[in-house]
């Protein structure tokens, strides 16, 4: 396989939206940032290798998936490793970004499959059909919770977004590939050849900081990173971490297969929901009427399934909806199961059919036919029960058959309460009195907040009127069910007494054991594998990880509490999930991938071989020197079939040195040397998706392969929304990465991808904010380019040693030393906060003030102010951050060599009296514009417009009211205690314990409620009576500076002593007193 797309053939995709009419400042910026790129790979800038004794930052991300171009999804958790490396680069830290692609299991060759069935379909090139598109599955409500409180089930917010129906050719043709090419797609290998060196390329052009030495493809097509996969597994079976047997594994009957996450085209996260599927057997002999009557010599049952076997005794009825579609099916062993044909689609796949697999249907049924057949129902104490009609029963969930127990269910109780208080209704629906009448409700469970009954309790206490109020019933449902599971006793029965937690599991293996029931599971939503084929679950003979497993789970838990993972909500869904998942099916029987090295005829799904890959990042390059596919020896000259396990081990776990090996021990220890130095890994990016899957198989291996080189830390991040909605093709709301770069710049890129967000909630990139900051950067280099060739009345000579030069000094070392805190914790929104905005701030202000007061700016200190923001802007805009540093400034080596710069002590006096002075200034400009415009009094004419105002007065107060100033004392001593702001509703009683104060208690809490966003700014600073400076001294030192930014040209200045008690002439609030308008 050729290892690098010929150039000719890397076609990117059309732009999705147009470009500006004028392109000049894109250009300009573009060509500024190719060649910054030409530069940095002339100078292998990027390759980084192990130096014993320096300190290392090895960052990773999970491999994209190479059945298309990388989108703008990619690149904002991609940005977040980048950025990271970056700055650790300019603390000092040798640093490591490798980058590899993930072209295992089933997307790729369903994808090819689809093609080639289109083309023998439709013909080459394909003219398909008109026809309209299919509606999508309506997504599952919020309320409709999992009500099995000791099972787990994803909550993915990509669960059901991947499905569309779009032909595998148009998607192609969208991907930019001409029609001539797009034939070989049929071949799974060709996307093995193509996509990656785009997604390489395009990387390049957002200007990754990547090692691409260490850069590689997976599945066996790569036969070195295939020998680390075989190795890694290998180790788990000798650990015995790997098992073969039967589990119910979503699976996808098209595929013959299951069906992984990343084997799905919607549906991903789903997992099997197990139920128990109550057998209950319509008693003989059946009614003549009935239509089961041709079936009376089989064994037939209403199979139901629950979540909730210990309920099984209080069953009064069966629920059926009248008019659903139904089935009798066989199921082997001379028995019939009656449920929908969904559900019989499911159970043939676990065994309940006479040919595994193939559904058997002996009966076409509707709820109808069903209606009144007398059952006998396991555990109930009642010896024959009814099927009666319920109309909430949902087609798509469990089996359509419901059993009914009215004590602890709010919809069983519900419904059965109509049924039986409503004569007339039941009459109407063909109801017999026998049926519901003679049947009571059959206490079951002991709830302490709601007793025995706590179906009817819980409705009462919601006033729910009907079956129909479905918001409270599902309100409802969650309260008992809930609350029975966990302090819930049983009742009845054998087990009375014991808590429902412990009855639980045992009722169920009973009920099994008896033949009263069976296992039956099925997808918690629906899941469509990429081939097209809507799954069910099947018992699957299969490999499988013992994930779960005690002393592996403890291991992967101690793992786990040495991490630093930036966002307690990630801890806190890792922590959960390890608690609660167990086992994994990594085998499967299509698709790419690695072969199970002691059972070929399987292959290892693609969320096993991804586990611990970014130890073999560490040797890539030695091995591969950057040929994807390992079609060439790297620089150690290492053949594949070299690479054994003993070899692995002698690399990677500081095993014995194999003399038979081929390779001499000198070479294996430079590559043992590089896993040293590098690893564990220091921070992994992912989007939040992966924290129940990927990343918690990743600790789980490492714990069991690498204990003690753990992960050092996750940082997981929301999903990538454009201008506040989904990313989808199919709405045309969709970016690719080589669009958004042909359209914005890789650094005006990088910034929106930086501004859309940090935490775990969904982030938003805002077209507006990339054209934006494009515009920015044009400006700002513009405004480089003129400085530095002004003559010295724009920048003068010497040193700071005014006002203003001192301010910008710390307005720089503030936006520096905040910059620096925000990088170190990854919160880059915040850091292009500080490096880009605040900086531009300092500068605009101090540019302002010079040219209002006729001054130069400093030479020495814009020069300075140029290069520190250079650096510390360089994480997130590298190209720009490099083109000034070296070609405007001159530096002698790239920025990548730069270190952060350092800073003095901030003296925050003089930024106190700034942000006073200029915000004061501000309230003035506002009262001449008020001046200028006056306010139109009710029924007279306007005004006429006064002249601009030639005079005016600033009045300064030295007291505060009584009230005001101890306020502040009471909050600023709570604040002492608690670090924190006293809430408003504490504040009042407070107030009120002190009669001086009660009496203002009005102006008190109306200066209080504008107090907290002072305190969130300021600290406990903003509680403080007294200014750190003189406030009249501060005008008059700078008085001319008002004049002129007022264009006022006489001010005076008057300080008064007078208090005023409503408290808007007091210190820090002075007036501005202007002549009254003619």
């Amino acid at each position: 396989m050729a290892s690098e797309q010929p150039k000719e053939q890397q076609v990117k995709p059309a732009a999705a939206a147009e470009k500006p009419k004028s392109t000049a400042k894109l250009d300009e910026i573009a060509k500024v940032e190719h060649e910054m790129q030409a530069d940095w790979e002339a100078a292998h800038l990027f390759e980084s290798d192990a130096k014993p004794g320096q300190s290392k930052y090895f960052v990773t991300f999970p491999y994209p998936y190479m059945n298309g171009t990388l989108h703008l999804g990619h690149s904002f958790t991609v940005t977040k490793a980048e950025f990271a490396v970056r700055y650790r680069k300019l603390k000092g830290d040798n640093v490591l970004f490798p980058f590899g692609f993930h072209c295992t299991g089933m997307p790729i060759m369903a994808c090819a499959t689809k093609l080639k069935q289109e083309l023998t379909t439709y013909g080459c090139p394909p003219k398909f059909p008109v026809e309209s598109a299919e509606a999508a599955p309506a997504p599952v409500p919020e309320n409709k919770k999992q009500l099995d409180p000791s099972k787990h089930t994803s909550k993915r917010a990509k669960a059901s977004q991947k499905g569309s129906n779009k032909r595998q050719w148009q998607i192609l043709q969208s991907n930019g590939i001409p029609e001539s090419e797009i034939p070989q797609f049929q071949d799974p290998l060709k996307w093995l050849s193509y996509f990656p060196p785009i997604g390489k390329e395009d990387l390049k052009t957002l200007g990754i900081a990547v090692d691409w030495r260490r850069s590689f493809i997976t599945t066996e097509v790569n036969p070195f990173y295939d020998s680390f996969v075989r190795w890694q597994f290998f180790k788990l079976r000798d650990m015995k971490k790997v098992e073969f047997g039967k589990r119910f594994s979503v699976y996808s009957p098209l595929d013959g297969q299951p069906c992984a996450d990343h084997d799905r085209s919607s549906g991903e996260g789903v997992l099997p929901q197990d139920y128990v599927a109550i057998k209950i057997a319509v008693a003989k002999p059946f009614p003549e009427s009935c239509k089961l009557k041709p079936l009376e010599h089989m064994s037939v049952f209403l199979v139901a399934g629950t979540l909730r076997p210990e309920t099984m005794y209080g069953q009064t009825n069966c629920w059926i909806h009248p008019e659903l579609k139904y089935g009798a099916f066989a199921a082997g062993n001379n028995e019939v199961f009656i449920c929908t044909f969904r559900a019989a689609r499911n159970f043939a796949f676990q065994g309940f059919s006479e040919e595994p697999g193939k559904v058997k249907c002996l009966l076409e049924l509707t709820g109808a036919d069903l209606m009144g057949l007398p059952l006998k129902a396991p555990l109930t104490s009642y010896p024959i029960v009814y099927t009666l009609p319920m109309l909430t029963i949902q087609p798509d969930k469990g089996t359509g058959v419901v059993t009914s127990v009215p004590s602890d269910s709010p919809d069983d109780y519900m419904n059965f309460m109509q049924l039986k208080t409503k004569p007339e209704y039941c009459k109407k629906l063909g109801i017999k009195e026998e049926w519901i009448m003679p049947f009571e409700v059959i206490p079951i469970i002991d709830v302490p907040e709601y007793g025995k009954n706590a179906a009817e309790t819980v409705c009462a206490q919601l006033k729910i009127k009907s079956p129909n109020d479905s918001v409270l019933l599902e309100q409802a449902k969650q309260l008992t069910y809930l609350k029975g599971f966990y302090t819930g006793k049983m009742c009845i029965g054998p087990y009375a007494g014991k808590p429902v937690q412990e009855v639980k599991n045992t009722v169920r293996d009973e009920l099994i054991a008896s033949n009263q029931a069976v296992s039956y599971s099925e997808p918690a939503n629906k899941v469509m594998s990429r081939s097209g084929d809507e799954c069910v679950v099947s018992l699957c003979d299969q490999w499988y990880l013992k994930y779960g497993e005690p002393e592996w789970k403890a291991q992967t838990q101690e793992l786990m509490k040495k991490m630093e993972m930036y966002h307690q909500g990630s801890a806190d869904v890792m922590a959960r999930t390890l608690d609660i998942f167990s086992q994994w099916g990594c085998s499967r029987s299509f698709g790419l991938g690695t072969r199970l090295p002691w059972d070929p005829k399987y292959l290892i799904e693609s969320l096993s071989d991804s586990t611990i890959y970014m130890a073999y990042y560490t040797v890539a390059h030695l091995l591969q020197g950057g040929v994807l596919d390992g079609s060439k020896l790297g620089p150690a000259n290492i053949k594949p079939e070299q690479m054994t396990p003993a070899v692995w081990d002698f690399i990677l776990l500081g095993g014995e040195y194999p003399a038979d090996c081929g390779v001499t021990r000198e070479t294996l220890e430079k590559l043992r040397a590089e896993f040293d130095y590098w690893y564990p890994f220091d921070l992994r990016v992912s989007g939040k998706d992966l924290l129940s899957n990927h990343l918690l198989f990743c600790l789980y291996n490492h714990a069991a392969i690498f204990p003690n080189k753990g992960p050092r830390a996750f940082r997981a991040n929301g999903h990538l929304l454009i201008d506040n909605e989904k990313m989808a093709k199919s709405t045309g709301n969709f970016l690719s990465l080589h669009e958004a770069i042909s359209m914005y710049s890789a650094d005006g890129t990088r910034i929106a991808l930086a501004d859309a967000g940090d935490g775990l909630d969904d982030a938003n990139f805002l077209r507006s904010t990339a054209d934006s900051s494009l515009l920015r950067l044009h400006t700002q280099k513009k405004w480089i380019e003129d400085v530095l060739v002004e003559k010295d009345d724009v920048l003068g000579a010497g040193h700071a040693d005014n006002f203003h030069d001192h301010v910008f000094v710390n307005m720089v070392n503030r936006a520096v030393r905040d910059a620096d805190k925000a990088y170190e914790r990854l919160m880059f929104r915040e850091a292009l906060l500080h490096a880009f905005h605040d900086m531009l701030a300092a500068r605009d202000l101090y540019r302002s003030a010079c040219e209002e007061l006729g001054i130069p700016m400093k030479r020495e200190l814009i020069m300075w102010f140029l290069e520190v923001q250079a650096v510390i802007m360089s994480p997130i805009t590298p190209h720009f951050s490099d083109y000034v540093y070296r070609k405007l400034l001159h530096k002698s080596d790239f920025i990548w060599h730069a270190t952060w710069p350092s800073t003095d002590e901030i003296d925050v006096l003089v930024l106190q009296q700034s942000e006073h002075l200029e915000s004061c200034i501000y309230e003035f400009r506002q009262l001449i514009r008020d001046y200028l415009n006056p306010k139109k009094k009710k029924g007279q004419a306007q005004a006429p417009q006064p002249a601009y105002p030639q005079q005016a007065e600033i009045v300064v107060a030295t007291a505060f009211p009584y009230w005001h100033s101890r306020t502040m004392e009471l909050l600023s001593e709570e604040f002492s205690k608690t670090g924190q702001m006293l809430p408003n509703d504490k504040v009042a009683p407070l107030i009120a314990a002190d009669p001086q104060l009660k009496k203002s208690m009005r102006k008190i809490m109306a200066v209080v409620s504008f107090l907290q966003e002072a305190v969130n700014a300021k600290g406990k600073a903003a509680l403080q009576s007294k200014l750190p400076f003189d406030e009249a001294a501060l005008f008059r030192d700078h008085l001319q500076y008002i004049t002129k930014v007022l264009r006022v040209p006489n001010i005076t200045i008057r300080v008064t002593d007078a208090v005023d008690e409503n408290a808007k002439l007091v210190p820090g609030k002075p007036a501005f007193v202007l002549p009254k308008a003619c």
